[in-house]
């Protein structure tokens, strides 16, 4: 797993599996969710407006990265 953040439109994309090789289908799961799909497997999600979605729960703000920045986090 990856997980990568875009500070310029503060957008998060956690790459399930990074090896995958192409989206077929994108779903939006509720505002601000999306959801990358290779055929019926789910390969991403991309998260928009993380910085205020997420920012409490791992420290995140818009202004903390630099743009495209890999973030290393285990999910328990």
């Amino acid at each position: 797993m990856k997980v990568t953040y875009d500070s310029k439109v503060d957008a998060m994309y956690i790459y399930l599996n990074p090896k995958k090789k192409g989206i077929t289908r994108t779903e939006e799961m509720e505002s601000g969710w999306i959801a990358d799909y290779e055929g019926k497997k789910l390969i991403g999600i991309e998260i928009l407006d993380a910085s205020k979605v997420l920012g409490s729960k791992l420290g995140l703000r818009n202004a903390d990265f630099d743009h495209t920045t890999a973030i290393t986090h285990r999910i328990k």
